[in-house]
Order: C-alpha cells, then sequence, then structure tokens
C-alpha cells in the first residue's frame, strides 16, 4: 500500500529533557525559547505542529508564542471541556498580549475519544454549542485499533478498517479549510 504523504512528514519527540523547562516558567522571556528555537529549523516544512497538554503551563505557553494557529483538541467530558474553554480564552485573550504573539488564532476544535454513551453525547452537543463554528467534523470516534496503532507504532495506512483513514482526511481537509480559508476550496 502507498504512502503518498509518509516521506513528505517528520516527527521530532520531545524527550524528559522538555520537562525540566516548567522550572524556567519564571524567568523572563523563557516563553519564547521554543519560537528561537523553531526560527529557520522548520521553514521547509508546509506546516509544524505542536502537540501538547491542554493546559497553560508553561510548556504550553511556548507553543503558543511559537504558534501561528491553534487547534483545541478535546473530549466529550466535563474536565476536557473545561481545559478547552480555557485553552481558547487564553489563546484568544491573553496570548497575544501576554506573549507577544497578536497574529495567533483558534482555527478549529476536534472532538477526540468519542464513545456512543448518552452522556458524551450531551458534552458533543454542550462542545458545539461552546465553540459553535470551530468544532471540525466528524468527531474521533474512540477506537482500540488506533491505540494498537500508536502503540505498534503503526502509520494509519497500514490499520486494516477504512472508517480511521476517512476520519483524518476529513479533519486534514477541515485543517487546510481553516488555515488557508478560500485558497484550499
Amino acid at each position: 500500500m502507498g504512502r503518498p504523504y509518509a516521506e513528505r512528514i517528520a516527527l521530532a519527540p520531545a524527550t524528559l529533557d522538555l520537562e525540566s523547562r516548567m522550572s524556567e516558567a519564571g524567568v523572563s522571556g523563557a516563553w519564547r525559547r521554543l519560537d528561537m528555537a523553531l526560527d529557520g529549523v522548520d521553514t521547509h516544512f508546509d506546516y509544524t505542529l505542536i502537540d501538547c497538554q491542554p493546559s497553560v503551563f508553561h510548556l504550553t505557553q511556548m507553543a503558543l508564542a511559537a504558534a501561528h494557529d491553534v487547534v483545541i483538541v478535546t473530549e466529550a467530558d466535563i474536565y476536557s471541556v473545561e481545559a478547552a474553554k480555557r485553552i481558547y480564552e487564553f489563546a484568544t485573550q491573553r496570548a497575544p498580549r501576554d506573549l507577544a504573539n497578536p497574529t495567533l488564532a483558534v482555527r478549529g476544535v476536534v472532538v477526540n475519544a468519542l464513545t456512543t454513551t448518552a452522556l458524551q453525547a450531551e458534552q458533543r452537543d454542550s462542545i458545539r454549542q461552546i465553540f459553535g463554528d470551530l468544532v471540525w467534523e466528524p468527531a474521533i470516534k474512540s477506537r482500540t485499533t488506533l491505540a494498537e496503532a500508536n502503540t505498534d507504532m503503526l502509520p494509519l495506512t497500514d490499520i486494516r478498517t477504512t472508517e480511521p483513514r476517512a476520519m483524518y482526511e476529513l479533519l486534514g481537509q477541515s485543517f487546510l479549510k481553516a488555515v488557508l480559508g478560500s485558497a484550499y476550496a
């Protein structure tokens, strides 16, 4: 099976050394370290995705200072939704001023690990009410095949079912539409 995009993707996983950056949180200008580290390093990529926890702690602030766009990933439970709201508020209200990143924009919200319970359906609907048109479709269903692929370090193209690939292809299209706007359509 061909992987047309695999050779165009590079990963730079974090190491435990990154956790030591938390101790720098009170140091003046420390939130700019990632932005400075990426300067010129990622110019040959179309997009650099920085995955971080849904918090407003130092590591996430470094990512928001370096980012152009934000995609919030949340699960359909009350604590995850509250974290998503905090990230949204920080990214739209404080980050432009406090992190000297005035062009930072929240481009979308992705609902992840969705199950078929009534409570999760209510929370998904709540996410749609809170974030409106920012919510991308489809929601990512909770699937053991994705967790197993992650554990086995397999690309999504090696997963036997086509449903997960289709979900991620649709989310990729949502990303391109949100970032490129009418230029993508």
